[in-house]
């Protein structure tokens, strides 16, 4: 008898906490502020995985077009979209339009009230029904397995954007551009481009935490990873006025959730010197061998969603990143010589006709630099046999001007057309990117001065 209530006693000291042991043989007893905790999360949780396109694209394995399309008519048929637009009109006083990009516009914003209402409403109602259960331990096992699957797709999401490298580009259009006309996620976007192995370590470390999210074994592990990892992009959202807080607060929510049973044990191994028990948490299943079968299963439902992600970013690299083939046109040409209908104009800053410098970023993008150093983006089809090139702004898509060039020499351009009803003629030089110290500087070991240059 005596040795019984040791036991007991050791069992009680050790278990986690909101759960109180129950005699052998029994789950432990969940407290009621326990219960109703899970009640509220697995509401919560659930309408926010089940109505966030992200989500939603990076289980079907990542993609473009159709799948992007698909991903946000989910999004629009789970979010309920009149509730949303009477609460963004009622409490946000916002009317919504046609337009949803999934950021942080008022559509998604009135979807997290329609959440937090329903989760809200939801769980007295769940309490009341279901008042006389204990526990939830095998409900909890699979609704951490969905949301550690949920999570670990955000995770192959982007760390395989960054991995390839294709979220964070330095077209040079950037490189002329003044720092000060930049907006804040702009600077992050170009400061992160900049450097392409510190763009692929940050998107190996995402991988890494979904890696570790796939497998049970590694889960609590993955979900501190992936804490650490949200916690710093959540921070640059905040600090550099990128449109993804929303997002990236719950998907630090759900390491937080995944992390959460653990969280006694491990403050115990971090702050004291006893010897920590193993988790005893439950299998999905009561068979040993059916539990192993589905760790496989879900390790390689996790790898595959690595793969699709990884295939599909590869291949919009090298369609449309980094990896495309530059256009014969590319790089930062500088105008020498511009004459608007026979006239020469001087590189004068108050000129607001003449051009000071033409970039072109891609096979299909282009910008103006006027001479006052402002940018007007521009689309840009080339027609290497014509030899022609038509520039249309994305800002007046009515806008359009249409020049033949030449090539007198490999660094050397000349372009005549028309824009604005006038014949323009225009002498341009190319710039090696390489003079300009972002680009060429390179790395170094010992560093002459400690200046910041």
């Amino acid at each position: 008898m005596k040795v019984r209530v040791r036991t007991w006693l050791r069992a009680l000291a050790s278990a986690p906490a909101g759960r109180t042991p129950a005699p052998s043989g029994l789950p432990p007893r969940w407290s009621g502020a326990t219960r109703t905790a899970f009640r509220f999360g697995f509401v919560y949780a659930g309408l926010y995985c089940l109505t966030s396109p992200q989500i939603h694209l990076a289980l079907r394995g990542g993609g473009m077009g159709r799948r992007q399309e698909a991903a946000d008519a989910w999004a629009k048929l789970w979010a309920i979209r009149p509730v949303r637009g009477w609460v963004s009109a009622r409490v946000l006083g916002r009317e919504l339009g046609d337009r949803f990009d999934g950021g942080d516009d008022p559509y998604t914003w009135a979807g997290q009230l329609c959440w937090l209402a329903g989760a809200a409403a939801a769980t007295p109602v769940w309490s009341a029904l279901d008042r006389r259960r204990t526990d939830y331990a095998t409900l909890d096992q699979w609704f951490r397995l969905a949301v550690r699957f949920c999570l670990a797709g955000q995770m192959f999401s982007y760390g395989a954007a960054k991995a390839v490298p294709l979220q964070f580009q330095l077209p040079p259009s950037k490189l002329v551009e003044p720092i000060g006309d930049l907006s804040p996620m702009g600077m992050l976007w170009a400061q992160t481009g900049s450097s392409k192995p510190y763009q692929m370590l940050l998107g190996c470390a995402e991988i890494a935490g979904g890696l570790l999210l796939i497998a049970p074994r590694t889960a609590t592990l993955g979900a501190l990873l992936s804490a650490v990892e949200m916690t710093q992009v959540l921070i640059l959202n905040l600090t550099f006025d990128v449109p993804v807080k929303v997002h990236s607060f719950h998907l630090l929510l759900l390491s937080l959730l995944l992390a959460a049973p653990d969280s006694a044990r491990l403050a115990e191994a971090l702050l004291t010197d006893r010897p920590v028990p193993p988790s005893a948490r439950p299998g999905l299943f009561r068979s040993r061998r059916a539990n192993r079968i589905a760790a496989a299963l879900q390790t390689g439902a996790g790898l595959w969603l690595l793969w699709a992600q990884l295939r599909n970013d590869w291949s919009f690299w090298k369609d449309h990143g980094g990896g495309r083939e530059k256009p014969e046109l590319y790089g930062v040409w500088e105008v020498s010589g511009f004459s608007v209908d026979g006239e020469e104009h001087p590189p004068l800053t108050t000129d607001t006709r003449r051009w000071r410098r033409l970039v072109v970023d891609s096979a299909d993008g282009a910008a103006i630099q006027h001479m006052d150093d402002s940018l007007d983006p521009c689309g840009a089809v080339m027609d290497t046999e014509a030899r022609s090139l038509t520039l249309t702004r994305w800002a007046d898509p009515t806008w359009q001007a249409t020049f033949a060039f030449l090539r007198p020499a490999d660094d050397q351009l000349v372009l005549e057309g028309e824009a604005d009803g006038h014949r323009l003629r225009l002498h341009l030089s190319r710039r090696d990117l390489d003079t300009f110290p972002l680009v060429g500087r390179g790395f170094r070991w010992v560093q002459d001065t400690s200046y910041l240059r």
